[in-house]
């Protein structure tokens, strides 16, 4: 286990996470902060991806005869 110093302002925050998330601990909001920034990060990503509409077109047309069968 580690120890991590943090302002007043960040504490208070903290805190009112973890009675907002029903948290059990501290290290729970930190996770629970790690896996939204990483979400984010991700959507992030995913947004600024592009594909060709004939690409588009073609997985479409795969997924529809995927289905049929």
């Amino acid at each position: 286990m580690k120890t991590i110093a943090v302002d007043e302002q960040t504490w208070n925050k903290l805190r009112m996470l973890r009675e907002k998330l029903k948290a059990r601990s501290y290290d729970e909001v930190i996770q629970l902060l790690i896996e939204t920034w990483k979400n984010t990060e991700l959507d992030k990503v995913l947004s600024e991806t592009q594909v060709p509409d004939d690409v588009v077109d073609d997985i479409d047309s795969l997924l529809s005869r995927k289905r049929r069968m």
